[in-house]
């Protein structure tokens, strides 16, 4: 029995797996693109740097204790 080797392309299907592949990462960008959102201008960035500006998202004296919870339940975690 002779060995097996993959079926011979013809003619007209030679670049057809190039074509596919071109094809379908050009699909991939399109679609990555579509669901990126638009970008911030200066000035809503600006907006937003002057929301943040007086925003405390965690007092030291919270932080600290945070640290000793976190290591506890790291602790728990090892034994």
């Amino acid at each position: 029995m002779p060995a097996r080797r993959p079926p011979q392309l013809l003619t007209e299907d030679r670049h057809h797996n190039a074509h596919f592949v071109r094809r379908f990462t050009q699909r991939e960008a399109e679609k990555r693109i579509a669901r990126r959102p638009a970008a911030y201008t200066a000035e809503q960035r600006a907006a937003l740097r002057k929301q943040l500006e007086d925003t405390k998202f965690l007092t030291p004296d919270y932080a600290d204790k945070t640290k000793i919870n976190i290591a506890g339940l790291l602790r728990k975690w090892k034994r």
